[in-house]
């Protein structure tokens, strides 16, 4: 890779937003909606704020150790093998994230659009994709989520503003819900969709300017969270509570419900999938990078290219493993709480062994 080009605190904080804007977005109200009711904006924001924590843990590691990922300095902090074993869960949560992130793909495929296509389909067309772009170094891995992020990110907050229009605030209310809120699933659950923010680890490193980094992404998580409490704002608005748990995918209900110009222009839910078909790809982008990118340092491969070949038959393996939508569903709800814990433990760990050995620094020792 040519260290010489560089990535922009703005294009880095696009990276950032782009990956946590993702597969979830078609059911994430209905879970919100579950958790908390009406309060479920509310559960959204606080969401949000235990979010930015594992993401500014990792930043200030990679200020401390620049020029390398949490996947090299980690050895330096707490010892070669420690570390191995470390790297080993973090490729093994990142591919298994990736895996079920395309079942999910393949699952709303069948329900919605290709219902005699075979699920198995839709998953290798997502995996080829993604597992070609891979081979991309991490600049022009930027270069592409950049180039698909107004793609993904207008379309969403026009239809969100279009949506306004039909809300009933009487939905809303009251703001703390109708019964006590199931605080700790509902939180997990909303923090558990930036995961993806750990994709600033591999950034670092390229970025012009890597004292913004701090900047860059928390302004990524507030896009991509604006985008969601708009989201989970319109839906409640228009359905309530109550009915928005019973809808499979309640943003795809939106999208139908939608019209312009007095009828004239209507159904919004094809440019709508359309859509969420960009967005799931540079998600899954980012995961199935992150995989590849640790699994090429953890056996010491020059770079991910080979890697990202090789996982694509054990990807779609492990993608294929759930015997229904239930099982998949209780599978990537233990794997988000399980990664948002170890996301954030340990780079903490890292940062105050970092600290009390004194590593990193102004010396990068």
């Amino acid at each position: 890779m040519n260290r010489n080009q560089k990535i922009s605190t703005t294009q880095t904080a696009i990276v950032v937003a782009s990956t946590t804007f993702g597969v979830g977005v078609l059911s994430f109200p209905r879970s919100m909606a579950e958790a908390a009711g009406s309060g479920a904006p509310l559960m959204t924001l606080c969401g949000i704020a235990a979010a930015l924590v594992p993401l500014w843990l990792i930043i200030l590691l990679g200020l401390r150790f620049k020029g390398q990922s949490i996947f090299e300095y980690g050895q330096l902090i707490i010892g070669r093998w420690p570390a191995k074993a470390a790297n080993l869960l973090l490729f093994l949560f990142f591919a298994v994230s990736s895996a079920l992130s395309s079942r999910q793909f393949g699952d709303v495929l069948s329900t919605v659009v290709f219902r005699k296509t075979p699920i198995e389909v839709s998953i290798i067309l997502i995996l080829l994709t993604t597992a070609f772009s891979c081979r991309r170094d991490i600049v022009k891995f930027s270069f592409i989520h950049i180039f698909y992020f107004p793609f993904i990110f207008f379309p969403y907050l026009l239809l969100m503003l279009i949506s306004l229009q039909r809300i009933d605030l009487l939905s809303l209310q009251p703001l703390l819900g109708n019964a006590p809120m199931k605080f700790n699933p509902g939180l997990f659950q909303a923090a558990s969709l930036f995961l993806g923010s750990f994709i600033v680890t591999i950034l670092i490193p390229y970025m012009k300017k890597p004292e913004s980094a701090l900047k860059s992404g928390t302004y990524g998580i507030f896009i991509s969270g604006g985008l969601y409490i708009l989201m989970v704002f319109s839906v409640l608005g228009i359905y309530g509570s109550e009915e928005t748990k019973l809808l499979l995918y309640p943003t795809l209900e939106l999208s139908r419900s939608i019209s312009l110009g007095g009828g004239v222009l209507e159904r919004f839910d094809a440019i709508f999938i359309i859509i969420w078909f960009v967005t799931v790809y540079t998600t899954l982008y980012s995961s199935y990078y992150l995989a590849s990118f640790a699994f090429s340092k953890l056996f010491r491969f020059a770079d991910q290219r080979l890697t990202s070949s090789f996982l694509l038959p054990v990807l779609l393996g492990i993608s294929l493993l759930p015997q229904d939508v239930f099982r998949e569903r209780n599978i990537v709800q233990s794997l988000e709480f399980s990664g948002l814990l170890f996301l954030t433990c340990y780079p903490l760990l890292l940062l105050i062994i970092s600290l009390l050995r004194r590593k990193g620094g102004v010396t990068h020792e």
